[in-house]
This record gives C-alpha cells, structure tokens and sequence, in this order.
C-alpha cells in the first residue's frame, strides 16, 4: 500500500543514455570479475515512481549500462487499478506471461509476499541487512531471504502547525493539553493510520512463529489492541477532537484551513498545507497513555527483480545500483523521498531539512508493514472501524469482529 507519492500519468518507453558513473558499486564490480554479466544486452526497468524521481531513474540506469556497454529501457508505468493508485498486480501478471521487466523499482514491500508465494520475484542477493535499520530490512524479508532492495521509506508522524504550537506535545498530557487547545485530526475511518494507537497500546496485526510472520495468529484483539481501539473511540466521545464523520479529506482539509492545529499523516500531505501557507512542523508522535511509543506502519518501497529475467545476474546488479546510497540521495532531491539506507538518515542534506528530520525519527518507533499475503485481509475488513469510532459496537465487541472478518477474508482468498 503506498501512499501519495504515485501517481496516473503515463510517460512513453525511452532508452536512457548519460555518462559514466564515477565510481560503481562493488557488487558489480565483482559481478563483471566473475563473467556473470553478459555485455551489450538490453535491460527493461519499469518505474512506479513519478516523473520526478522518472528523470533519476533515466540517468542511473545510463550510467550503469554505459559502463557495461548495456543498453536500459526505462518505462513509466501505465496501469492504474482505479484512476488514481498503479495497478501493482501487472508485474504479476507481466511476469507469468514471460513478457515483464527485467527490474521494476517503487514497489510497496507490502506485495511483496504474494510475488514471493508465487515465485514471481528474484531474491535481492545482493542486499546486505546491516545496511538498513532493522525494521526496514525485516520488512523486505521473508522465509529467511531479503526479496526486495529497500530504496525509500515512509511513515506517518505529527504533523503541527508551528504558528500555533512551538515546541511538539512528546507526551500524552502534553498531546491532551494541545490538542485541547488547538485541535486534532487524522484519517480515524483507515486502519493505516490508527495502527499507530492500536500497535502503541498493545496490540498487533501478525504475531510471529519460528521467525515468520503467521497469519493465525492476529493479535488485533488482544487487550492492548482493545485499549488502542477505546483511545481511538475516545477522540470522539471524551476529547470531543472529532466527530465520526471525520474522514482522510476532511481532517486535511481541517488542518490546511488552520482549525486544527494538530494532524497525523506523512509526507504526501505536507505540500498540500505548505501551500495553504501552514508552517508545518514534524515530530515523533507523543507517548501514549501506557507511556509507550506509538507504532506507525513503515512503508516501503523497493526495487524488485524478475526471476525470470534472461539476464538474471546483470538484472540483480542494475537494481542494486538503482538503490544504493548515491541513487537514494538523488530520489530525495528530486522529490523528498526518504532514503531507507541507515547511512544517509545522517546525512548533511537530510538534517537540514527539519521536516525530513522529523519523519526520519518517526521511523525509530514504527513498525514494517507485514508483507505476507493476508495483509490484504485486514485492509478488506477495516470498515468494521467506522462502527466502533461511531459507538454502534464497543471497542471489545469491534475488535473481535474485525479479527473474524480477517479470518473469513483469509479462508475466502485461500479458497
């Protein structure tokens, strides 16, 4: 499930040429060391990215097949499952009819698991975990293997209108007292968005067995899971901070009009208010009631490699060099995508920017997105939400029905 920073607009297949690199990845290096890439071939990369980060990937991927005497084809993707999000489901399909991309990079690590299952990805072999923060390598792994090359990754945080509120609430009471004051909003109908409550107090989407993620046990309705549930019922009915009505259009609109001064989202919203003239400010979310952190969902974006690509070993080399250090800095200059690498969340430029600052230490306390296949159940049966934010089932009773939905959306998918 990405969010925001994808969009419908489709641009024409076109060969990329630029200059050499002035240094290539060691991983490559050892690769043409070993004859495993063949020169003057032709690699497809199919981007999910916008055009900004489109003109990025164009001048990676010359440099790289400059320097291999390889020609990259690099094609904006077309399909959109909606009219508005990219229809993520066509590398599945491109794939098994053995006419799909050799690379393909902005894939959510959350399809990941389905791909996997299905044996439509490559492992990213050439991945090294250490290089990441432990949530973000764990989010690409699965059965023990890395399936993917984390090269962005986002979270929600506190987002604060700066005119209003000077120093971010770090605390529950703290949090209260503002929001008390200045008002609060979020997307409380969207689970994405409230795992950051029900992840905090306690609860989990998929516990863990013998190191894997197992989708019998869900703990979304385990007493920490309920208690994130009343505090989300309670904005509601004790803070009074919002109404039922209070969807993910109406809580933006809310903060980029300045009636609240509080909102949680990520980075795809912050424009949006920038040019509402907010000042908007980013921090870690508070402390909740237990005293702990809350827990946003890490998404992350990949770049992926078709298994049954002619040219497997050169595949795997481009797409780590579409990822490495030197490309994520570039993604963020061109479009405020946050680097997954653990070196450059230290990096000059990005500590400069105090909004990238801020979602870069939510990260410390969020959590990866499960990547397994039944994630897809829990996105079909969050309605069950709304009810429990409205009051017509309680918290208790909401919670153990949203499990049974998942369970039944599981069976249902499994046939």
């Amino acid at each position: 499930m990405q969010k925001g920073k994808l969009q419908k607009a489709a641009l024409a297949s076109v060969v990329v040429a630029g200059t050499l690199a002035t240094s290539l990845p060691s991983a490559f290096a050892q690769a043409k060391k070993r004859d495993d890439i063949p020169s003057g071939i032709t690699l497809h990369v199919l981007s999910y990215w916008q055009s900004q980060e489109l003109a990025v990937i164009k001048k990676l991927a010359a440099e790289w097949g400059k320097a291999h005497g390889d020609t990259v084809i690099v094609t904006q993707n077309t399909a959109t499952s909606n009219g508005r999000t990219p229809n993520f489901a066509n590398w599945a399909t491109q794939v098994r009819a053995g006419v799909g991309p050799d690379v393909a990079i902005a894939m959510p690590q959350d399809n990941l698991g389905t791909f996997q299952q299905e044996g439509l990805l490559a492992p990213a072999t050439l991945m090294n975990p250490k290089d990441y923060p432990a949530p973000i390598a764990e989010g690409v792994r699965i059965d023990g293997k890395y399936w993917g090359y984390p090269v962005a990754a986002q979270s929600v945080a506190l987002l604060y209108n700066k005119a209003k509120i000077k120093t971010p609430p770090k605390t529950w009471q703290e949090f209260v007292a503002d929001a008390n004051k200045y008002g609060f909003a979020m997307p409380q109908e969207q689970f994405y968005y409230d795992y950051v409550f029900i992840g905090g107090m306690g609860g989990y989407i998929f516990g863990k067995k013998n190191g894997k993620l197992d989708p019998n046990d869900i703990g979304l309705a385990t007493p920490g899971a309920i208690a994130g549930f009343q505090l989300l019922r309670d904005m509601n009915a004790k803070y009074h901070w919002m109404n039922p009505s209070v969807n993910q259009s109406i809580a933006l609109s809310e903060f980029d009009n300045g009636k609240v001064g509080m909102y949680i989202s990520g980075p795809w919203d912050v424009t949006s208010a920038q040019s509402n003239k907010i000042q908007v400010g980013v921090a870690p979310i508070p402390t909740l009631p237990n005293g702990k952190p809350g827990t946003p969902l890490i998404s992350i974006l990949t770049t992926i490699v078709n298994p049954k690509s002619k040219y497997l070993a050169a595949a795997e080399s481009l797409a780590q060099y579409l990822s490495n250090e030197k490309a994520q800095l570039e993604y963020y200059k061109a479009n405020k995508d946050l680097p997954a690498l653990k070196s450059l969340q230290k990096n000059k430029v990005i500590l400069a920017d105090p909004i990238a600052t801020g979602f870069v230490q939510q990260l410390n306390t969020a959590v990866p997105m499960p990547n397994i296949p039944q994630m897809s159940a829990v996105w079909s049966a969050q309605n069950i939400i709304t009810s429990i934010i409205k009051g017509t089932i309680s918290p208790k009773d909401g919670a153990q029905q949203f499990v049974k939905n998942i369970q039944t959306a599981i069976k249902l998918a499994q046939g």
